[in-house]
């Protein structure tokens, strides 16, 4: 089957009216639900009031209206940019093999039972509908398409998104910086150099070797700056939504705000009008893309003091409890938290935390950034997420490790970076002492 994400009860809408940004589908059906969410249908509507008034399924009907999808489109000019991760949604099928099975040999046992049956009931009449099989029925086409969407069905989407925003005509934007303003050679926050950061960060996010004159890394850099821990959740955004990443750094940048599930972000003035924000090269500090998403995530965040240069430190510290609350407020829940406040965790907690990482779920820790090579400083200072435990020359480290084992492989996010990081020639002793805990999270939907 050819066709697009079905879309649902809070998946989001990129509006372009003024301060609209990325609102969330408000309406859906009654008792139609994908993945858990109600079905959105034509006339349904965003959080901004706009209804959903093209692009949509009209082969699909749900409760007799038409289904919406990834693409449908709003009365505000909007654009659904989210949708089902395991239902899809088209107009024509195509043909899959098929191998009949082979009948089984129930006659014996059928005939005595029908002859049984036909002496106490009355002539067979068909079974009244219940309302789960009204629904079934509706949506006939939909259940019959269902099957899970691939991590290439959302980067083709972010793509998508990209070239959308590259062909709009519009160059209205809120970022700017103070010392290298609109109009000059210098200008980190132009248009085209946006552009081409996220293309080349969605692209390198997924192992593409991309040539570039700008300096992007695969995943969200923190570099200079003190962002680790909205770096660790824009990480698992693009891990997990690469549209909803894109689509995100767009809205802040045009508009000033967006909206990820229900996380609303909306940073400061002096935020998107930043302050030596280079030294000699724009983006030498942070890439511009890097600052629209980490620093207007965290500034939206902070009440005593806004967050204008890549050099502020105290105001882009982030505690555990704002990262938990980015990820839930995402759509993502709470697996398991083992948070250490008052000292380093052990060799017991580290394995059970570990023993989430890869799969279904973002490993997030908190440590000393003294663990990760190039890193320094003691006590609890940086934000990683674990993708592979740590190994050494024995296997996977677990309950039988020898503290004096050296870490020879891992696979963790930081910096830009999902790969083996751990300091050189550190052993499990070293690393215990440098870990804090973690929270662990499902993906975000």
């Amino acid at each position: 089957m050819s066709g697009k994400p079905a879309a649902r009860l809070t998946d989001p809408t990129s509006c372009p009216l003024p301060g609209h940004g990325t609102n969330p589908i408000a309406k859906g059906s009654p008792n139609v639900l994908f993945d858990n969410l109600p079905a959105a249908r034509l006339t349904d509507t965003s959080a901004c009031g706009s209804p959903i008034v093209g692009a949509v399924v009209s082969t699909v009907l749900i409760n007799g209206l038409p289904a919406a999808t990834l693409g449908s489109t709003g009365g505000h000019g909007s654009v659904v940019v989210g949708g089902s991760g395991s239902v899809i949604i088209g107009n024509s099928a195509v043909a899959a093999p098929f191998t009949a099975p082979t009948p089984l040999s129930i006659a014996a046992v059928a005939a005595p039972a029908a002859a049984k049956a036909s002496e106490n009931q009355p002539p067979a009449t068909a079974p009244a509908a219940q309302p789960a099989q009204q629904a079934a029925a509706t949506t006939a086409a939909a259940s019959a398409i269902a099957q899970p969407v691939q991590t290439t069905d959302r980067v083709a989407a972010a793509k998508e998104i990209v070239d959308t925003f590259e062909c709009s005509a519009s160059q209205s934007r809120v970022f700017n910086d103070r010392d290298h303003p609109m109009g000059t050679a210098s200008d980190p926050f132009e248009k085209s150099k946006v552009i081409e950061q996220l293309r080349v960060r969605v692209a390198r996010s997924q192992g593409q070797h991309v040539s570039t004159k700008e300096r992007i890394t695969p995943f969200p850099n923190q570099q200079e700056t003190s962002l680790c821990g909205p770096a660790v959740f824009f990480y698992a955004l693009l891990v997990d939504r690469p549209d909803l990443y894109t689509q995100a750094i767009i809205d802040l940048w045009e508009t000033g705000e967006t909206t990820i599930g229900q996380l609303h972000i909306k940073p400061s003035y002096d935020c998107r009008n930043p302050k030596k924000f280079s030294h000699t090269a724009a983006g030498d500090r942070i890439s511009a893309i890097d600052w629209i998403s980490l620093a207007s995530l965290r500034d939206s965040e902070n009440d005593l003091f806004d967050y204008d240069s890549p050099g502020d430190q105290i105001p882009g510290i982030t505690l555990p409890g704002k990262v938990k609350a980015w990820f839930t407020k995402a759509g993502a829940t709470v697996v398991f938290d083992n948070i250490q406040f008052l000292g380093h965790i052990n060799q017991e907690e580290l394995v059970e935390l570990l023993g989430y990482a890869g799969g279904q779920h973002h490993v997030t820790s908190l440590i000393s950034a003294s663990m990760v090579e190039g890193g320094a400083g003691v006590g609890k200072n940086h934000w990683i997420a674990w993708e592979k435990p740590p190994h050494t020359q024995g296997g996977r480290v677990d309950q039988t490790t020898l503290p004096v084992e050296v870490i020879v492989d891992s696979k963790l996010f930081s910096w830009g970076q999902s790969m083996h990081q751990v300091t050189r020639g550190y052993t499990l002793k070293q690393l215990l002492k440098d870990v804090f805990g973690g929270i662990v999270f499902s993906r975000i939907p």
